[in-house]
């Protein structure tokens, strides 16, 4: 889960700061901005995979119900943020879209908080 976790904090911030240059320069968020929150999406839902596929195996959370709202929270963020970048066509898409990357840091943040040792 480490690992997942690792990949997760980068795209979210590799995402972040794209949408943050793209908001500073005066652009519009195009294909490589949402694709970068599609991809961080993507991850979201590998690691909410994992974590799920590791719960059949035998292990369980001590409160499942917050640890899959905060994935599911997490995921729905970042998809939002995507959606809100396509429609707004202006610079303001494109920082609601890094700042979405950056609130999904704080998820997985908090996510280590609640559940440390790699959600156990």
């Amino acid at each position: 889960m480490t690992v997942l976790s690792i990949v997760v904090a980068v795209l979210c911030g590799l995402t972040a700061l794209l949408g943050l240059y793209y908001a500073l320069r005066d652009l519009n968020a195009d294909l490589v901005l949402l694709g970068a929150c599609a991809l961080l999406a993507l991850a979201w839902v590998v690691l909410g995979l994992a974590l799920g596929l590791r719960d059949l195996g035998g292990g369980s959370p001590e409160d499942p119900i917050t640890l899959y709202g905060y994935l599911l929270t997490a995921v729905v963020l970042v998809v939002g943020a995507g959606w809100m970048g396509l429609f707004e066509r202006s610079r303001w898409g494109s920082l609601v879209t890094g700042l979405g990357a950056l609130v999904s840091a704080v998820l997985l943040m908090r996510l280590h908080q609640i559940w440390p040792g790699g959600f156990a």
